[in-house]
């Protein structure tokens, strides 16, 4: 910034430049000019911080709102699945991968298992025949 003498030879030059009774009006005009621009500049720099602030709040609102979407969707997949509805009743997006690696050893899938019966269709050779509780064929 500007020393004192700096300052004392700019007023001695304001002095003989503009006279004695016209000194304190332009001293009065500059500074409130300064003071007009420093009002503008701080004026400036709160519109710009408040847009900024603004964008960040809507960037926090989107990232929340996509967060809760992907919550939604993690724990929608498992509670179908606990649900216990046929996975045939299921979307074809929720419904789990049909494969050997899915099912357990030794089972049988879900859609042949709960499969009704042709009418008048025969048994399967395969199957034995019902028998009561006693032992005997009825």
């Amino acid at each position: 910034m500007f020393s004192f003498s700096h300052i004392a030879i700019i007023f001695l030059i304001a002095l003989l430049v503009f006279g004695p009774e016209k000194l304190p009006e332009v001293a009065r005009t500059v500074g409130k000019a300064l003071a007009d621009f420093r009002r503008a500049s701080m004026d400036f720099r709160r519109v710009i911080e408040d847009e900024f602030s603004e964008i960040e709040r809507q960037s926090r609102e989107k990232q929340a709102q996509a967060q809760k979407q992907a919550l939604e969707a993690s724990t929608s997949a498992p509670a179908i699945a606990v649900s216990g509805t046929p996975p045939s009743a299921l979307p074809a997006a929720a419904a789990p991968a049909a494969g050997p690696e899915s099912a357990p050893a030794g089972s049988v899938p879900h859609s042949i298992a709960h499969e009704p019966a042709a009418p008048g269709a025969a048994e399967s050779p395969a199957a034995p025949p019902a028998t009561p509780a006693d032992g005997h064929p009825a």
